[in-house]
C-alpha cells in the first residue's frame, strides 16, 4: 500500500476494491471495485458491490455514489446504508427494492456538492439495462474522472478536459469487449483505448481499476512493463494498474 498524505484542500483516494465481475480472486484483487474519497471530513465511497455487504460498518462511508446498477457496483447496498446514496435516476429505479433510507437524485452534466467535493456525472456507453455514468470529481486542488466500466465515452475531450487523472476500466488490457446491441455499444473498452482517450484528450496520467483476469492473473512486475510500453507509446507519464496503488493523495499524482 502507498500512503501519502494529503495537502490542504486536497483529497486521499484509497481503493477499497479492484476486482471486476470475474470468479477469480488474488491476495491484490479481493473485492468489488470500490474507491474511498477522503476530504475533510467527508468519507465518499464510489460504488458499493455485492462483496460489500456487511462490510459497510469498517468502510464508515458518509456518502456514497453509484456509477450505474449492476451487481458488483450497487449489490453491496441491498440490506441498506449507513448514508445518503447518490446516483442517476435510472440507477435509483434499478435499485429501488434496496432498503435505501436517503436516496439522491445525481443529474447528468451538473455539479452537485458532496462533501465539499464537486461530482458532475457524464453518460458513457457499457450496458442497456443497467445504463451508467462516469463521474469528474472536483476541489481546489484538482479533479479525476472515474469510470470503472465503460465501452464508450462521449464527448470524451469534454468530460476529461482540463481532468488530472484518468480511473478507467482495468477489464481488458489490448483485446476489445465491446459489441454492439440495440445500436449501442455494450461491454468493456480496452485499456489501450482508454489510453487514447487520454492522450487526445492531453491527459497525461492514467489509473486502471475493475480489473479483469489479465491484471488479476498477472505477474505485477510484467503488468508495469506492460503499462510503461503502452504509456510511452500514447506519449503519457504515468500509467498504473490500481493493483500497486492502496492510497494516494490527488497532488501526488498531479505533480
Amino acid at each position: 500500500m502507498i500512503k501519502v498524505t494529503p495537502r490542504k484542500e486536497g483529497f486521499e483516494l484509497t481503493f477499497l476494491g479492484t476486482r471486476g465481475e470475474i470468479k477469480i480472486r488474488s491476495r491484490r484483487h479481493q473485492r468489488h471495485s470500490s474507491l474511498l474519497v477522503e476530504h475533510d471530513d467527508a468519507r465518499i465511497m464510489i460504488d458499493c458491490g455485492t462483496d460489500w455487504l456487511g462490510r459497510l460498518t469498517a468502510v464508515a462511508p458518509t456518502a456514497i455514489v453509484l456509477t450505474h446498477a449492476h451487481p458488483d457496483h450497487a449489490g453491496g447496498l441491498a440490506q441498506g446504508a449507513p448514508c445518503p446514496v447518490y446516483a442517476t435516476r435510472e440507477t435509483l429505479r434499478l435499485v429501488r427494492r434496496f432498503p435505501i433510507g436517503d436516496r439522491r437524485s445525481m443529474p447528468l452534466k451538473k455539479s452537485v456538492a458532496i462533501g465539499g467535493l464537486r461530482f458532475k456525472a457524464y453518460r458513457v456507453q457499457h450496458s442497456i439495462r443497467a445504463p451508467a455514468v462516469g463521474y469528474r470529481v472536483s476541489t481546489k486542488a484538482g479533479s479525476f474522472f472515474y469510470v470503472p466500466d465503460v465501452a464508450r465515452l462521449p464527448n470524451f475531450a469534454e468530460a476529461l478536459g482540463g481532468v488530472g487523472v484518468y480511473i478507467g476500466d482495468g477489464a481488458t488490457m489490448q483485446r476489445s469487449m465491446v459489441r454492439v446491441k440495440e445500436g449501442t455499444l455494450i461491454g468493456h473498452a480496452s485499456i489501450t483505448t482508454q489510453l487514447d482517450w487520454c492522450a487526445r484528450a492531453h491527459l497525461r496520467r492514467a489509473i486502471f481499476t475493475h480489473c479483469g483476469s489479465p491484471i488479476v492473473r498477472g505477474d505485477p512486475r510484467a503488468l508495469g512493463a506492460i503499462t510503461a510500453v503502452l504509456a510511452a507509446s500514447m506519449a503519457l507519464m504515468h500509467v498504473w494498474p490500481a493493483t500497486v496503488i492502496g492510497c494516494l493523495s490527488l497532488e501526488a499524482m498531479s505533480a
